[in-house]
């Protein structure tokens, strides 16, 4: 009877020890396995980190460049001296046709959109809504709900949202050498938002009806140095009109812009 104790009590400390380390072993298991996911939550996280940061260096780095070259052509503003037709002439002789494809590719040109039926031009009008003489600063274009509206050059969005001062859903794009471009009565849902670095072409929205606006159109504005400049030049600059780009935009010292745009892009080509 002793020894049937015996028995049962080492057998019931097996079974005691057996549960034991089963319970331990898979405790063990699922720490190990929560562990694990921590460890690869972390080097995911660390991954992202890193990449944000990179696109933060790149984007530091863009706005450096910008930096520096309105720095450059602020320095040789201030030596210019006013363009008139005969020195703008004698710069067009100068000017070899790859050296216009260069001017032409680093400066808002070409239509912002398919979209050409211009509605209403630059300069004095009276609003379509306020019903009184205003100065319409940029050229708005007729057209089809929905029709994409491209970026007119290189750039970092300066402001992509509603704007409250009556442009509706808006994109500003800040460009190299002081140009900045804005498109306006977009369509909700941008393509791009504030921060964004964009190459010509690129799609930062629809054509729309937003803001105080009578009906779908785009309005696009081109400043330089925070001046408002007529677009109209700007439209047919890549299709052989870069003459005319030059000679009826007299609001840009164009000897000191082309210089700065020489310098910068010499400046490239020895990197």
């Amino acid at each position: 009877m002793r020894r049937e104790n015996q028995h049962k009590q080492i057998l019931m400390l097996f079974f005691v020890v057996a549960v034991t380390l089963t319970v331990a072993a898979l405790f063990a298991f699922y720490f190990s396995q929560k562990s694990l996911l921590a460890t690869q939550s972390e080097l995911q996280l660390s991954r992202k980190y890193a990449a944000l940061l990179q696109k933060i260096a790149q984007k530091r780095k863009e706005y450096d460049a910008l930096a520096e070259d309105l720095e450059i052509l602020h320095e040789e503003t201030q030596a210019g001296v006013k363009t008139d037709t005969k020195a703008t002439e004698a710069l067009l002789k100068r000017l070899t046709p790859k050296m216009r494809q260069l001017i032409v590719a680093n400066i808002p040109a070409g239509y912002p959109s398919k979209s050409r039926r211009i509605t209403s031009k630059f300069g004095w009008r009276m609003h379509p809504i306020y019903h009184e003489e205003r100065f319409h600063h940029g050229i708005d274009f007729g057209g089809k709900p929905g029709t994409p509206v491209h970026a007119t050059a290189d750039g970092i969005v300066a402001y992509a949202g509603y704007s409250k001062g009556g442009y509706g859903n808006v994109v500003i794009i800040r460009h190299n050498f002081g140009f900045m471009t804005l498109y306006g009565h977009m369509q909700p849902h941008l393509q791009v938002k504030t921060g964004d670095f964009v190459k010509r072409g690129t799609v930062v929205g629809y054509l729309g009806n937003s803001g105080l606006s009578t009906g779908p159109h785009l309005h696009y504005e081109i400043k330089y140095l925070r001046r408002y400049i007529d677009p109209a030049a700007f439209l047919q600059a890549p299709d052989g009109h870069f003459a005319n780009l030059l000679l009826n935009t007299s609001q840009i010292e164009w000897q000191n812009l082309i210089a700065a745009i020489m310098r910068t892009y010499q400046r490239m080509a020895k990197l």
